[in-house]
């Protein structure tokens, strides 16, 4: 097993705070007084979030991938033809597989699982009245909304089935953030009410580093984890002192559940790290961020959400564009691929992947050889065949100019359909048994191609 770096994590951090007075019911100022989540107006069925058990792992692409990874239609038949690229695209490092994937970013991969029925691909997530800025567009994209609800995609989630009880108080890491996830989609400024312990994000590093697996050493030190032994910290009995600690400053009896359980998950992070898979993760950064996520969700059925970023240094690729998300896209699809492989080989079909970004990219390369920002993104959702129908692909676009002739963009057909970001939320509540996500969307309903495609893609 690859060594454990030790990184910091929100189960500690939920450990120290039961260190201080503290309250599952205190109050909480939204960030946005005026727009507060509209809870009392969401209608929840157990009997689908039960029926469905779903597990999602959401990727965010901060600064946006190119949409030419998943439709490299226009790039290959439009822009190379007719030399309408600013910087000349270069030979043979663009070809299609066949159902038009970037061969050379990943586009095996992609081809595999729409062949075995494990991916629907929406070309048309497009936003016309986006700002082509990464901050507003990704605030209101992981907060799956521009209504002004300053809550992540997550946290809102977890406020729905806090409300309804449906997730039992005994729950371990109900939700996961690999790496931190991206604070966006953890917000919580938009409920008068902090969400209890079992339901707050629990933060690990990639390779599920164990932080309560501390031990004294013979100098009368604790060791915590891996770490050096210049972070050991003094202490005659590291447990029983934070123990007491916690009980003399609490006000209440019902402490942090994760810092009281610390022996609980202690044993819980060796069992799932030191376990065997059926499969092997790529050794890069989405591979381990990937499998971490996967350990948890395959061996604990209270998960019901990791969220991680994808790509090792984002994707606002302005210069070397071709090479940087060759490399970057290959090993993020090369990871899922083994991740559902993995859920395949386990028969667990309730595990899902939602891959998306702040935007998509122009078409043509810009005179450092890189793309610029486009408001048309691809979509990738995986797995989750216990109650998605497999649509393949969906959506038909054209070449469409932006500002001036070097700005080229995919643009949806007047005849296709075409999806909002902001669907993509209401179909993660929808998955998880909220009747009318609309109300935490700001209006946007769930992904809905039937109209197109004959099927729904949310089964009933």
């Amino acid at each position: 097993m690859r060594r454990r770096d030790f990184i910091k994590t929100t189960i500690a951090m939920a450990a120290a705070t039961a260190l201080l007075p503290s309250s599952a019911e205190a109050d909480v100022v939204p960030v946005d007084a005026s727009n507060p989540l509209p809870m009392d107006q969401v209608v929840f069925d157990k009997d689908i979030f039960d029926k469905n058990d779903a597990q999602t792992i959401i990727i965010f692409l901060s600064g946006g991938m190119s949409d030419v990874v998943g439709n490299v239609k226009h790039v290959l038949e439009d822009i190379i033809p007719n030399d309408m690229s600013l910087k000349k695209y270069p030979d043979k490092l663009i070809s299609p597989t066949d159902n038009g994937f970037w061969k050379e970013a990943g586009g095996d991969y992609l081809e595999d699982m729409l062949v075995s029925g494990n991916l629907n691909v929406f070309r048309t997530c497009y936003n016309p009245t986006a700002a082509l800025a990464h901050g507003i567009n990704q605030k209101r994209y992981m907060n799956g909304n521009e209504a002004g609800f300053n809550s992540g995609i997550v946290t809102t989630l977890m406020h729905v089935l806090n409300r309804n009880n449906a997730v039992s108080k005994d729950a371990i890491l109900t939700n996961v953030a690999i790496n931190g996830s991206d604070y966006r989609l953890l917000e919580d400024g938009a409920t008068p009410t902090m969400l209890p312990d079992f339901l707050r994000p629990a933060s690990f590093n990639r390779n599920l580093q164990n932080v309560y697996n501390y031990a004294m050493t013979s100098d009368g030190l604790v060791s915590v984890g891996d770490t050096s032994a210049t972070e050991k910290l003094n202490a005659a009995n590291f447990s029983t002192e934070l123990t007491a600690l916690s009980q003399e400053h609490n006000l209440y009896d019902a402490l942090s559940d994760i810092f009281n359980r610390r022996g609980e998950m202690s044993d819980f992070l060796d069992e799932i790290v030191n376990g065997d898979l059926p499969v092997q993760y790529p050794s890069t950064v989405d591979g381990t961020r990937v499998e971490a996520a996967m350990r948890i969700l395959i061996n604990n059925p209270s998960t019901k959400i990791v969220s991680m970023v994808g790509g090792y240094n984002g994707w606002d690729d302005h210069s070397n564009a071709i090479e940087n998300h060759t490399k970057r896209a290959s090993q993020l699809f090369e990871a899922i691929k083994v991740a559902i492989d993995h859920a395949g080989a386990v028969g667990k079909d309730s595990i899902n992947i939602v891959v998306f970004g702040d935007f998509g990219r122009n078409l043509t390369l810009n005179s450092a050889g890189g793309w610029d920002h486009g408001n048309n993104q691809v979509l990738y959702w995986f797995g989750g065949k216990k109650f998605f129908n497999q649509l393949g692909i969906v959506g038909e676009t054209y070449l469409d100019e932006h500002v001036k002739k070097y700005r080229l963009y995919s643009h949806p057909t007047d005849s296709s359909y075409q999806l909002r970001p902001y669907s993509i939320a209401a179909t993660i509540y929808a998955l998880y048994g909220v009747e009318n996500p609309e109300v935490l969307t700001g209006g946007a309903g769930i992904i809905d191609p039937v109209d197109y495609t004959g099927k729904t893609f949310l089964r009933g």
